[in-house]
């Protein structure tokens, strides 16, 4: 059934635009946000919602870039894309806002389409989700992507893999089935995310400089914070390997060998830069023992790993700086 859903959206959308007519097929149409979006259940357990630039916004002829945002652990879709808060909302509504930030992304690439497919298991674990597939958890990610891309095949596109937190995990787990990165795919990101990189660190290398080294047209941005200092009711709450801060300084200490950095540092953050800004490296110091987890999000992190390394970085907004997207809080 689910096939023969994609094959008849395929079909739909190829007709659309050789007509001009961009009014996603299956999709709502919200006039005040310019926005079309789209929610169903991938497989048996996954929830997909996917959000699309409106009717009179989508272009054929304008580069497409399909974002696959992988969501953390516990976090509804709804959560993550974020609201307006009112009374009595819930405190995770203002903590990621991947919806506004995906519209001053839009506002700021105007010459392209941003679409960006948020991905949740149905148990709101990728764990679970893997623990529930245990035979053919890769195979399945592997489908999953080229199930939910295959729509939009007709647009000149782009497809950037992404993820906060234990929503990494979906990237990583994705890289394992491959031996060579699809030339679909020319992002690859993590938001304090990287945790299992170093149970396959030597794939995940090889990936890595295949896709960075072989071509030009293709980015790498990594953000982890100090959580090996960060403290939750006075106790530290991951182990000294366990965090991002450990697995992205190992990840750096291994790709030294393969890429010649360019450091920048001061007393709050660590950059690294290679490859003409392709592939970059953040790594917020914390000298308070916060936890900053999705506050590295909520601080225009999502815009950032989007435009990093491109001519609109830094335009209208500054990693780790204040949000640049409240206006665009519905």
């Amino acid at each position: 059934m689910f096939k023969q859903t994609i094959k008849t959206f395929v079909l739909i959308i190829v007709g659309t635009l050789l007509l001009q007519a961009i009014a996603l097929p299956g999709f709502t149409e919200d006039l005040e946000l310019q926005e079309q979006t789209r929610s169903f259940i991938w497989g048996e357990d996954v929830d997909v919602h996917i959000n699309a630039p409106g009717k009179d916004m989508l272009d054929p002829k304008k580069e497409t870039i399909i974002v696959f945002y992988a969501l953390p652990a516990g976090n509804t879709i709804e959560w993550t894309i974020g609201k307006r808060m009112e009374s009595g909302d819930d405190w995770h509504f203002d903590i990621q806002h991947i919806g506004a930030q995906t519209r001053f992304l839009r506002q700021t690439m105007e010459n392209k389409n941003l679409i960006v497919v948020y991905l949740q298991p149905t148990f709101k674990a990728w764990q679970l989700y893997d623990d529930r597939h245990p035979e053919d958890h890769v195979e399945l990610i592997q489908k999953m992507l080229k199930d939910l891309v295959k729509p939009f095949e007709s647009f000149d596109l782009k497809v950037s893999l992404s993820g906060h937190s234990a929503g990494g995990s979906w990237v990583l787990t994705y890289l394992q089935g491959i031996d060579k990165i699809p030339d679909c795919i020319n992002r690859i990101v993590f938001l304090d995310s990287n945790y299992n990189y170093k149970y396959d660190a030597d794939h995940y290398d090889s990936i890595f400089v295949d896709f960075m080294k072989k071509r030009n047209d293709t980015y790498l941005c990594f953000m982890a914070y100090n959580d090996s200092v960060a403290l939750f009711k006075g106790k530290p709450f991951v182990t000294a390997e366990g965090g991002t801060w450990w697995n992205t300084n190992y990840m750096l200490k291994r790709l030294k060998h393969k890429f010649e950095f360019n450091e920048n540092h001061d007393v709050d953050m660590r950059r690294y830069s290679t490859l003409s800004g392709r592939f970059k490296i953040y790594l917020k110091e914390n000298h308070t023992g916060a936890i900053l987890h999705t506050v590295q999000v909520y601080k225009n992190g999502f815009i950032h790993s989007i435009l990093s390394g491109t001519e609109y970085e830094n335009a209208g907004y500054r990693y780790y700086g204040q949000p640049s997207y409240l206006d665009f809080i519905k």
